[in-house]
């Protein structure tokens, strides 16, 4: 490797691909296995509370009016479905821990890449990449541990009356830390989401469905729930990331992944500047394929005067004068 004058070391293109050659099979397979996990952890997480029983409005009505609802609370079978199927929470909380800790290492690769080709992120980019996705992970695994912790104490509690349900999913400094964490954890990381899929997308390692799709997953991430089928989005934008990491783009891979240096994607003034040179180029072809001869003018006679007499009139003519 070169050293520039200043003493800083100089990475060149060539040893910026070949660095990345050994590294890029690795982040793809881990950007495929976060899409499956994604997929795999919403849906062991749907199925285990497929089945849960339901809050009505005419239960919680009649419970604010201190009727008997037939159970010891309002949300006391809720809290015991919790506790029975904790098995399956917990396999889903863990599949989506791997998954955010997947996305910070791509996250981190892909960033490190842009960089690496002279692009430009905010200066707390990477501090957001470390801190959300780890945030986020631990932040779920504490807040279900303790959110488990708190129905099995219910469980076997003889008091599992309206308030102690609603204790259940509310109290508790582990459930508190938990929560916290995990929210601070997904705001940082959709953050990190945002700025590296433009950032990549400026320097043309990311096309721009790609770039636009990862900034979309980024904002998807902080509504969470209120965005239904969000996790199907977020495992397709994976899985085009991997398939980039592995070089199998159907269409061609950027050229910015094989130069190794920015190869930024033109802009829409510029598309249409090309349009324009294509079509006039065009126009010139079919005009200036080679002077051709005008057409020769027709040959011009000249008038034609009065006819001349025959000579049989002639001769009638002179007769009558005679006369």
């Amino acid at each position: 490797m070169a050293t520039a004058d200043s003493g800083e070391l100089v990475v060149t293109p060539e040893q910026v691909v070949a660095r990345e050659a050994r590294i890029r099979p690795r982040l793809g397979l881990a950007a495929l296995a976060a899409a499956i996990f994604t997929v795999v952890s919403n849906l062991v997480q749907n199925l285990a509370l497929a089945d849960g029983p339901k809050v009505n409005e005419i239960d919680a009505l009649r419970d604010a009016a201190g009727e008997p609802l037939g159970r010891p609370g309002l949300a006391s079978d809720a809290v015991l479905y919790l506790h029975d199927h904790a098995a399956g929470l917990i396999l889903a909380i863990v599949l989506q821990a791997l998954v955010y800790v997947a996305i910070g290492v791509v996250l981190l690769a892909l960033l490190r890449m842009t960089l690496d080709r002279g692009g430009r992120a905010p200066r707390p980019t990477r501090f957001l990449v470390v801190l959300g996705p780890a945030l986020a992970a631990i932040g779920g695994l504490v807040r279900i541990g303790g959110l488990l912790a708190n129905a099995s104490d219910f469980a076997s509690s003889s008091d599992q009356g309206t308030k102690a349900a609603h204790d259940v999913t509310t109290n508790g400094s582990v459930l508190v830390a938990g929560t916290l964490a995990g929210q601070l954890g997904i705001l940082a990381l959709a953050a990190a989401v945002v700025l590296v899929a433009l950032a990549a997308m400026r320097v043309g390692l990311l096309t721009r469905f790609v770039g636009v799709l990862g900034a979309i997953v980024g904002v998807l991430q902080i509504l969470g729930p209120l965005s239904t089928g969000s996790f199907i989005v977020t495992a397709f934008w994976l899985a085009m990331v991997g398939m980039l990491f592995l070089g199998r783009w159907p269409s061609g891979m950027p050229p910015a992944w094989e130069a190794g240096a920015a190869r930024p994607w033109p802009t829409q003034q510029e598309i249409r500047e090309q349009r324009e040179q294509a079509r006039a180029a065009r126009g010139g072809g079919r005009g200036g394929g080679g002077a051709t001869a005008a057409p020769a003018p027709a040959p011009t006679t000249p008038a034609a005067g009065p006819a001349a007499p025959s000579p049989a009139t002639s001769a009638r003519k002179k007769r009558k004068r005679r006369a």
